[in-house]
């Protein structure tokens, strides 16, 4: 009886409280964001067990209060970092969990060290940056420290952080 009466002889005002706070928080755990409907609802929720303490509860009776309050922020929680890592929330852009490199990332590494020693034309005015034609590809090179003008022969020297670095390269 004594649970009951928690509950039962509860005055309107932290019955919304309590009802307003628990909605504000599964409104947090569905659409997350700065925190404000969360913030808001554990405010909401304390003020709740305040107000109804306030009004005649006991030690036992306010402490059950707490904790089912707590349950159900720690089960709020739990679903919105479930949902966070596995679903709905997982594939919106506030929770990015995958990489902005390419998948052939390390593929594309190992392409590249193999044009190192080989030669080509430039495309157009290397400016330090620019594009370079070599074994019939297209490429975006920098040129080590000069400029080098449309159409010169030049040779890929090195590959550095994933940039193709060629020199002038005279036959």
């Amino acid at each position: 009886m004594e649970f009951a009466e928690i509950f039962t002889q509860m005055n309107w005002l932290p019955a919304v409280l309590l009802c307003g706070g628990m909605v504000f928080i599964i409104v947090e755990a569905f659409v997350p964001g700065f925190g404000f409907f969360g913030i808001l609802g554990g405010v909401a929720a304390i003020a709740g067990i305040v107000v109804r303490i306030v009004d005649g509860l006991n030690v036992t009776q306010s402490i059950v209060l707490i904790l089912l309050v707590f349950a159900f922020f720690l089960i709020a929680g739990i679903f919105m970092t479930f949902s966070a890592r596995f679903g709905i929330l997982g594939a919106t852009g506030l929770f990015e969990n995958r990489s902005t490199l390419a998948t052939d990332y390390d593929k594309t590494e190992k392409a590249l060290r193999k044009l190192v020693g080989k030669s080509g034309r430039t495309v157009g005015v290397l400016n330090l940056g620019g594009k370079a034609k070599i074994n019939g590809k297209i490429y975006d090179v920098m040129s080590i420290n000069s400029f080098i003008e449309s159409n010169a022969h030049i040779k890929v020297v090195e590959i550095r952080n994933h940039t193709i670095m060629v020199r002038k390269w005279f036959e």
